[in-house]
């Protein structure tokens, strides 16, 4: 559950700490991986109303709940919860499916289909009744209209870009679209095809009341490999018309399907094909007359060598066997055939019978029936009595026979539990449970009747076993606290032996599964036992892994209760080596979110820079100990932590130093290991850009960091591909963009001259080589950064250098094709109106508040844009300009003003700063605007009126909020409450101070 805490614990962050934290869609992918389905759904319940989440995960969510609740089914051995999880996974995807204009909409509906066939192949499990039969069908038939919608809807779309032309080298983007566009596109034909035929099979006579099916579905399959045959679905679509074609009692089409479907290219994706194909070919040749089982194996024995590791337990492969087996034994029937082919042949058999029948699945049974006719049967052992024992020695061997007789029921039960489930089996299932909790009864009944007969001369060590196996019988028999007890007494009194420690494990893991039942607030003498035996073991097994896993335990479970003190000292007491280093690891990023939380909730920053050290000290020592130059995905992660944490201390040598490290670089290891999540590659490549910038920054040399600048660059841009990936990219480059600008501010004017031609460079390098509209709206954005930064301060329209830069940026900007972007929209008036083009500003903000109304930012510059124009206008002209600034303009179709204007900008975020404080700089701000305007509009109409307004604006905003929002801007408050006084004739004595009780 430690991993549960801390992705809850940084989930509440705001945006401003979740910048340096990981992304939702990271945390939830975490939580599923660790098996926490609950703690994510109830994760995702409340992302939503968590400050700082992406907008597109949010909109996403309900996709990210289905594919959770369709993983918690999967995991899930009870039916009943099984059922309401997928229940629960279709509710979502059809919530989800109603949002039509979401990129992931293609996902989501094959994920529903997929799910509808799960469900589907569920009813039909065991032995179903017509009902389920029914409702299957109709649950198939169902994700075929699913599948033949995703069709319809992508075959427009590649119409569309067919016609574009796209070169995957100029627009790697969208190539890779159009690849994701036409694998579904297809692979929805192949599955709505699919879905029919099975939907058909749900009939008792297929071919008859099923024909029209099946004749649907071969009319589907064989369009899609006629115009698909050099892709996988349309190549897999062969295997599908030869089982259609058996079925239709088509036996030739069906035998050249398959014949076909096995002579198709040596491909990873058509290997399951082709051993479904082979197994086809096995079943025609043996229904010839005669069989034809010599063909059969000819033709297909070759594929059992074939078989790779992670295939042995497919269905598909299991079926393939039997088929063979069959084929080999009608060989061994073969009386004309020499004896020594027929037992090479009934050897064959059996061997591939025994494989098929070590995988579960329902083929276990018939494979069983057939080595049963070969005479290979298992007999069943006897089951031990509950008579006393004559003596220690009579009680061992009993204790033994239970051990021997329950390991064999046990292996039986997980070859029937793999079954498909009947009546029958499951009251065999429930009996054979029953031998095995009575035969742990009597072994406990028998051993402690032994230990009760131990005289001086009973053998130490044959003591010690008895004590073992009966701790073990306690165990399996979830008497939990007996095995405290046995295994604790047994670590004790055999310390250094093998039977002594597995003795102390089971009473430790005994302890764990009881803290699962006993209460928090009940659990604490349970937790001193734990770690005292967890002590106890590490101590006296010290080269031990499962001795130092009880060390492990302790430290998880500290951990948990977030007592980072207490973990940290039993990790610095550990033996060196890879655990103690992963711990380390571990603790530096928990250290790390507690650090972030200090800060953005907190308010605390002693706290957190304390929090910080600790993170950097444990995770740097924790990759340092890393053994060889072995790293997982978990060492890239920790490493990624450390740069960060070095760029918040405002050292960039050392985070790039973190990120280059020849043992540990995750910049190095990401290429090694693979392609990695989404998140994690941007999050990494958005630390190197950050580190590279602040190397420019502080270098006086920064053009030697051009090239690698403008790698990362393009590596960031690949690592987010597809449209809702674009949003993730953009808000990246846009917190870059502010950083520098942030920069910028504080350096000298030498300096700063010679940072923006170094930025100057490279982003007319970048802005050459790519037309990624995220990455030229990030150009624009830096060109329009360093403009504003060169400008003075106060100063309201650019001139020089400056406006040179957001010219270029203005121009960079109108290149973009998406000029209905809202952030294109909303960067390019920003661009305009610092320039002094205020007409085109207010221009561009109105389009843009016409279609998104609501966008604060967006409203806060267009009544700037006002503000500032009316600054170079003639007096009357300026009224006028300054009422459009202070009560808004540009009246849409519902005559509502759609640039608000300062007062509505104040109104609104007056009311929104009780739900969230992050409105209440914009409320001062705009508070301040409205007493401004109507100072000014005073000033250019010569109305002593309006700026007695504006006197009253600041008197009543100083009585409801003393502060003002802080030093900076109340100070700006009181010098324009002054010049309005002196305007009218009054004593300029500003605001008056607040007194300690607020008044």
């Amino acid at each position: 559950m430690v991993m549960a805490s801390c992705v809850l614990f940084a989930s509440a962050l705001p945006q401003n700490a979740r910048a340096e934290g990981e992304p939702a869609e990271a945390f939830v992918k975490q939580l599923r991986n660790a098996g926490y389905f609950d703690t994510a759904i109830m994760y995702l319940d409340r992302a939503e109303k968590m400050p700082g989440v992406d907008s597109s995960f949010v909109a996403a969510i309900p996709l990210e709940k289905a594919q959770t609740y369709i993983e918690t089914a999967l995991h899930s051995r009870n039916p009943d919860d099984r059922d309401k999880a997928f229940a629960d996974a279709e509710a979502a995807l059809q919530e989800f499916l109603k949002r039509e204009s979401h990129p992931r909409q293609s996902e989501a509906r094959l994920q529903l289909g997929k799910l509808q066939m799960i469900r589907a192949a569920q009813l039909l499990a065991g032995e179903p009744v017509e009902t389920e039969k029914r409702q299957a069908r109709e649950s198939y038939l169902a994700a075929a209209t699913t599948f033949d919608g995703i069709v319809s809807d992508l075959r427009g779309k590649l119409e569309s870009m067919r016609g574009q032309k796209i070169d995957p080298e100029k627009d790697p983007d969208a190539a890779a679209l159009r690849d994701q566009y036409r694998f579904e596109f297809l692979q929805s034909q192949l599955n709505a095809a699919d879905a029919i035929k099975l939907a058909a099979k749900t009939y008792a006579d297929p071919a008859k009341d099923g024909k029209a099916q099946l004749e649907d579905a071969v009319k589907r399959f064989e369009e899609l490999n006629e115009k698909y045959a050099t892709y996988s679905p349309g190549a897999i679509a062969l295997s599908h018309l030869g089982d259609l074609n058996e079925l239709l009692g088509k036996s030739d089409a069906a035998l050249d399907n398959y014949l076909r479907m096995l002579e198709e290219p040596a491909v990873d994706q058509l290997r399951e094909a082709k051993f479904m194909s082979a197994a086809g070919v096995i079943r025609l040749k043996l229904a010839a007359d005669p069989p034809a089982y010599q063909e059969a194996i000819d033709r297909t024995a070759n594929w059992v060598k074939e078989i790779r590791p992670n295939e042995e337990s497919l269905p598909v492969v299991q079926e393939f066997r039997i088929q063979l087996a069959k084929a080999y034994l009608a060989k061994a029937a073969d009386d004309s055939l020499k004896k020594g082919e027929i037992g090479r042949a009934k050897s064959e058999g059996r061997d591939l019978l025994r494989a098929a029948s070590k995988v579960p699945g329902p083929h276990v049974e018939e494979a069983k029936a057939m080595l049963a006719d070969l005479g290979i049967e298992q007999k069943a052992e006897a089951l031990p009595t509950a008579e006393p024992p004559s003596s220690f020695d009579d009680a061992m061997e009993k204790a033994t026979q239970v051990l021997t007789v329950t390991s064999d029921l046990e292996e039986a039960l997980k070859v029937i539990q793999a079954q498909t489930q009947t009546p029958e089996l499951k009251q065999q299932i429930e009996d054979i449970q029953k031998q095995i909790d009575e035969s742990y009864r009597i072994g406990v009944q028998v051993l402690r009747g032994g230990l009760a007969m131990v005289t001086s001369e009973t053998n130490i060590e044959s003591l010690n076993q008895a004590r073992q196996i009966l701790a073990y019988f306690l165990y399996q028999s979830k008497r939990l606290r007996e095995t405290v007890v046995v295994g604790n007494f047994l670590a004790r009194h055999a310390p250094g032996t093998e039977l002594g420690l597995k003795g102390g494990l089971m009473a430790l893991t005994s302890m764990q599964l009881l803290l699962a039942e006993v209460p928090d607030d009940a659990n604490e003498g349970l937790i001193l036992q734990l770690e005292s035996l967890g002590k106890f073991l590490a101590k006296t097994w010290p080269d031990d892994p499962n001795a130092a896993a009880a060390q492990g335990l302790q430290i998880r479970l500290l951990l948990k209760k977030d007592d980072f003190d207490g973990a940290q000292k039993l990790i610095d007491d550990m033996a060196a080596g890879s655990e103690r280093a992963s711990f380390k690891r571990l603790l530096g990023q928990l250290l790390w979110n507690q650090s972030i939380v200090a800060r953005a909730q907190e308010n605390d920053d002693a706290k957190s820079e304390m929090l910080m050290d600790r993170a950097k000290q444990n995770l740097q020592a924790g990759l340092d100990e890393i053994e060889g130059n072995l790293i997982e995905v978990e060492g890239m992660q920790a490493a990624t932590v450390l740069a960060k944490i070095h760029l918040m201390q405002q050292d960039s040598a050392a985070a790039l130093k973190v990120l280059d490290h020849p043992k540990y670089g995750p910049l190095e290891w990401i290429t090694k290991l693979g392609a990695q999540s989404e998140a994690f590659a941007g999050e990494l490549y958005s630390t190197e850009l950050k580190a590279l910038v602040g190397q420019m920054l502080a270098s006086d040399t920064p053009d030697k960091y051009l090239d690698r600048m403008t790698a990362t660059m393009e590596k960031l841009r690949k690592a987010y591909q597809g449209e809702e990936s674009q949003t993730r990219l953009t808000q990246t480059y846009m917190r870059l963009a502010n950083d520098l600008k942030e920069q910028l501010d504080t350096a000298t004017p030498a300096r700063k001259v010679k940072l923006i031609e170094a930025f100057r460079v490279m982003l007319q390098r970048i802005s050459d080589a790519t037309n990624d509209n995220a990455t030229l709206r990030w150009v624009g954005q830096t060109l329009m950064s360093m403009g504003e930064a060169s400008m003075d301060q106060g100063q309201v329209k650019a001139t020089g250098q400056a406006a040179d830069l957001l010219a270029q940026a203005v121009e960079t900007f109108k290149s973009l094709p998406d000029q209905d972007n809202p952030t294109t929209a909303y960067l390019l008036g920003l661009a305009q109106r610092l320039m002094g083009e205020y007409k085109d500003s207010i221009d561009t903000f109105d389009k843009l508040l016409q279609q998104k109304p609501l966008m604060l930012e967006a409203q806060v510059e267009a009544a700037q844009a006002y503000e500032s124009w009316a600054g170079t206008l003639p007096p009357n002209i300026a009224y006028k300009a300054y009422r459009a600034a202070l009560e808004g303009a540009r009246p849409g179709k519902d005559k509502k003003n759609v640039i608000w204007g300062w007062a509505e900008i104040s109104s609104k975020t007056s009311k929104m700063i009780n739900r969230n404080e992050n409105f209440k700089e914009k409320f001062f701000e705009s508070r301040y605007h409205v007493a401004l305007c109507l100072y000014l509009m005073g000033k250019a109409g010569k109305r002593d009126d309006d700026i007695k307004k504006a006197i009253k604006v600041i008197r009543e905003a100083a009585t409801l909020f003393p502060d003002l929002g802080g030093q900076k801007r109340r100070a700006e408050y009181d010098a324009l409450m002054k010049e309005a006084q002196r305007s009218v004739g009054q004593n300029p004595v500003g605001i008056a101070k607040p007194q300690p009780n607020g008044n």
